[in-house]
């Protein structure tokens, strides 16, 4: 997700209780949660809420990205932390979809920049002499 803060793309994530155990839970609301970090199968979330770490509960996350939903998904709780504030954090095991895909990360990211997000490689040597005037290089090496 760090690529995405880098483009100035901010997330926000909702988060609802889906399932516990064999019931399904209708409550008709969520509760924003900051979204910490998110890989292919795991998001790490912060909340004021105190979860218990039982197996049964199925949680919901609705990302959305400039007022538009652009991904939900499942999961449940693998740990949580007390951090020095009220506040809590969350990792989570995420769920596969019906057809299998579980790579969220890559999910968002191509919503969010419209397709295939094109991958540049970054030069930094010739970023480095291209930004700088005659005689202002130094080569440390000779």
């Amino acid at each position: 997700m760090n690529m995405l803060t880098a483009y100035g793309i901010h997330l926000q994530m909702y988060i609802s209780i889906h399932q516990i155990g064999e019931t399904s839970v209708v409550l008709n609301r969520s509760r924003p949660v900051v979204l910490w970090e998110i890989e292919s199968r795991m998001l790490v979330f912060i909340s004021d809420l105190n979860f218990p770490l039982v197996p049964e509960i199925r949680l919901c996350f609705d990302i959305i990205c400039e007022g538009q939903p652009i991904c939900r998904t499942y999961g449940k709780l693998l740990w949580k932390e007390d951090s020095l504030t009220e506040a809590k954090q969350y990792g989570v095991l995420l769920e596969p979809e019906e057809h299998g895909e579980v790579n969220i990360a890559k999910k968002i990211t191509r919503s969010v920049m419209g397709g295939r997000v094109s991958i540049q490689k970054y030069d930094f040597y010739m970023e480095f002499l291209n930004d700088k005037g005659s005689g202002q290089v130094f080569d440390v090496f000779t």
